[in-house]
């Protein structure tokens, strides 16, 4: 079964001889007072054992702090110092075209002649470093030569590193290059004699920087701009010298951001192009697409990088190092530390263990006395829980009702006898339901086909309850047709998740066939009463008429006329009942004023019961849609109610008042009223809530029932209010007919009496 599934796992084993040394254990086990002393001194002994351990740790990760500290700074300064060198070198090399721009300047500002100038030009290219490219002098309009705006030589290395001599050009003194409006010409202006480094720039796949300065005559006039022209492949080479370790990345970039040089020039060129950008030099590349190439590198990641600045120039020196480089000795030294601390904490263990080992026999022996404790609890408990079971499954296999439980998928866990007799082998366990659902195709008591989904136990499944659901089904025994009674409910965890469900049937087959031939033989009573009623009626008022009305024959045949009257109120009775019950109960609607049939009732109802005066308290003409003749027996049944049960000469009151869409008619006695646990049975068939009491008044229990079955076929409510001994009050609420469809009801029952007609 599903639950012997939830029984707990098998006791443990214990020998004889086990239990027997459990209880040695016990006999050779301290006083509590020792036991008490003991545990004191060793939670002694481990607390100071545990301070000493804590102040040294403290003070060893003091040390190591400061020490760490100490090595990285030391490495940060170094890793600064190599990065200062470079650019050391690179300002040497700066400073070299700087004077020589500083001597051409000075020199060629009184020069009046081009032989002169041009002569200057060659001596001074031919002491300048490697690296210089070509140097320039560019006049200002017509200071060289009167009438001459462009005058610009500029010579250069070009043919000298194939073997000649320098090359002297004036190309550029034209107004196609109109070197007045360059950017390095209009710096150099404004810098009031101070030297100007522009951005690199490539010319021919190959890079250049260009440094220019502007130079004066002898009366301070400006007469135009010196430049110099460096060959940057020369500083991508000091770069390539000063990476000596491949743990640490050396390269140079422009104030702006262009690089210089890099080491891994080729690389990152290749890489570049492959994104589909041309470029012919490095120079082209910034700082932050070299940082995007590092980061797809995945070259970012545990570094430390070091800025310096070139003097003057702007140039940025950058070192990137591995830190695990970087800090070795820092990292060796915590790796020390870390050691230490181990080893202290594995002594300062290893003698708490020491000092624990008494205490810890104690708790053992604890222990094991506990856990035999828990095992006597447990078996005890599991002979308590199989016992729960046994009663369980008796309770289920001895029940009339089927009850079946399925997993949260649906999956049958649990089907008792009554089920499978009811359903047959198709409910054993691990039957999925929708398996099940078609050698059964249940229906509604209207003889629709009910889907699997609204089957009791599905809509379980999704957490519904299900109370008294009827269905029809085919029994196992076909074509045999099974009527049931079903309860669902699901079953939930502690996070309130549906986990499974169960139902209850029951096969109500009988009963529903006995309440119909109950129904059958009702209607049949009434229908062959009435014929035998109405002749004897007949008789003795044809009687009564020959006899002289104060004779003796004459009352005799009054009273079978009165007895006549009850049976055939009777018979009515239980024939609209049985009607109404089967649904075949006939109404003729129409439009009808209510306070006219109120008042009709009334005096009906006086007739019967002269004593008990009925009040009509002022009420509008009111107009509703129903049977004339039904209602007034509704009213005329609660009057007679209301009057029946109240005291000789206590007043019934009766109000009739519109409320919007609805009219509420209004009973109230002041009666014997109705106990509380009787007031929901009051409209159920053949009740009598006094039956068998002193205020018993007789009938059928049937006259409510009717009343409720009438006024709910007209769209209305019916509601009773009762405090026993206080009296009661019932409510009836009937749709109330406006103007306009009182019109419309009026021309539909002329077109029906003139077709009828």
């Amino acid at each position: 079964m599903a639950w012997q599934n939830a029984l707990p796992p098998s006791p443990i084993k214990m020998g004889p001889e086990d239990i027997i040394d459990l209880f040695h254990i016990h006999d050779r086990s301290p006083s509590s007072r020792e036991k008490a002393t003991a545990r004191r001194s060793l939670s002694l002994a481990l607390l100071l054992t545990g301070v000493v351990g804590v102040l040294l740790t403290i003070g060893l990760l003091d040390v190591d702090r400061r020490a760490r500290h100490g090595q990285e700074q030391e490495a940060l300064v170094q890793q600064k110092a190599r990065t200062q060198e470079l650019a050391s070198e690179l300002g040497t090399t700066l400073r070299g075209a700087e004077q020589l721009m500083d001597t051409l300047a000075v020199l060629v500002g009184p020069l009046q002649e081009k032989r002169a100038l041009e002569e200057l030009m060659r001596r001074v290219l031919a002491s300048a470093p490697q690296s210089t490219y070509g140097l320039g002098v560019w006049f200002e309009p017509e200071q060289f030569v009167p009438g001459t705006r462009y005058m610009g030589p500029y010579l250069h290395r070009e043919e000298a590193r194939r073997g000649g001599l320098p090359l002297l050009t004036y190309e550029w003194s034209t107004p196609a290059y109109d070197y007045f409006r360059r950017p390095w010409y209009q710096q150099a202006r404004a810098s009031g004699g101070r030297i100007v480094i522009s951005e690199p720039y490539v010319e021919e796949d190959q890079a250049y920087e260009t440094l220019s300065r502007a130079f004066f005559d002898d009366q301070g006039r400006l007469r135009g701009v010196v430049s110099v022209d460096l060959f940057l492949p020369q500083v991508t080479e000091m770069v390539r010298h000063a990476n000596l370790s491949p743990s640490e990345i050396l390269y140079v970039a422009s104030p702006a951001g262009a690089l210089l040089a890099h080491p891994s020039e080729e690389q990152l060129l290749t890489w570049a192009r492959a994104r589909g950008k041309p470029v012919r030099s490095l120079c082209e590349l910034t700082l932050v697409e070299l940082r995007t190439w590092e980061h797809e590198q995945e070259l970012d990641r545990g570094r430390h990088l070091t800025e310096v600045s070139v003097p003057q120039a702007g140039w940025r020196v950058f070192a990137s190092t591995d830190e695990g480089v970087l800090f070795k000795a820092v990292r060796r030294q915590e790796a020390w530390v870390v050691a230490l601390c181990v080893m202290l904490w594995g002594g300062l263990g290893a003698s708490g263990l020491a000092m624990a080992r008494s205490e810890r026999a104690l708790a053992l022996r604890r222990t094991l006395a506990e856990r035999q404790r828990q095992e006597e609890e447990r078996q005890r408990l599991l002979a308590q829980v199989r016992q729960r079971s046994a009663e369980l499954q008796a309770i289920l296999e001895g029940m009339v009702d089927a009850v079946i439980v399925t997993d949260a998928v649906g999956v049958i866990t649990l089907a008792n006898r009554a089920a499978l007799k009811l359903f047959g082998q198709a409910m054993l366990e691990g039957t999925r339901l929708d398996s099940v659902y078609p050698h059964h195709r249940p229906r509604g008591l209207d003889g629709q086909d009910l889907p699997f989904e609204e089957l009791p136990m599905v809509r379980s499944l999704r957490g519904e309850q299900v109370s008294d659901t009827d269905l029809i089904i085919t029994g196992p025994q076909a074509p045999r047709q099974l009527v049931l009674r079903l309860n669902s409910a699901p079953i939930r965890d502690e996070s309130g998740r549906v986990i499974a469900a169960v139902s209850v049937a029951r096969d109500i087959t009988q009963a529903i066939e006995l309440e119909r031939l109950q129904g059958d033989f009702v209607r049949m009573a009434a229908h062959e009463l009435k014929t035998p009623l109405t002749v004897m009626k007949s008789f003795a008022q044809l009687s009564r008429r020959a006899e002289n009305p104060a004779s003796t024959p004459s009352r005799l045949l009054e009273g079978i006329c009165r007895g006549v009257d009850r049976m055939d109120r009777l018979v009515r009775t239980l024939l609209d009942a049985s009607q109404l019950q089967s649904g075949q109960l006939r109404f003729e609607k129409e439009s009808v004023e209510l306070r006219a049939l109120v008042e009709t009732a009334i005096a009906r109802t006086h007739a019967n019961h002269p004593n008990n005066p009925i009040h009509l308290q002022p009420a509008p003409e009111t107009w509703v849609f129903g049977d004339r003749a039904r209602l007034v027996q509704v009213l005329a049944e609660l009057l007679d109610n209301a009057a029946r049960y109240s005291p000789v000469g206590q007043g019934v009151e009766v109000a009739v008042t519109p409320d919007g869409d609805a009219v509420e008619i209004s009973i109230h006695d002041q009666g014997i009223g109705i106990p509380a646990e009787q007031r929901e049975r009051i409209f159920e068939r053949f009740y009598r809530a006094h039956a068998g009491t002193p205020h018993d008044r007789g009938g059928l229990g049937l006259g409510l029932f009717l009343a409720r079955g009438i006024v709910l076929q007209h769209g209305g409510r019916l509601e009773l209010e009762s405090r026993e001994g206080e009296g009661t009050r019932v409510r009836l609420r009937l749709p109330r007919l406006g103007r306009r469809k009182i019109a419309a009801r009026a021309r539909d029952t002329d077109v029906r009496g003139f077709r009828e007609g």
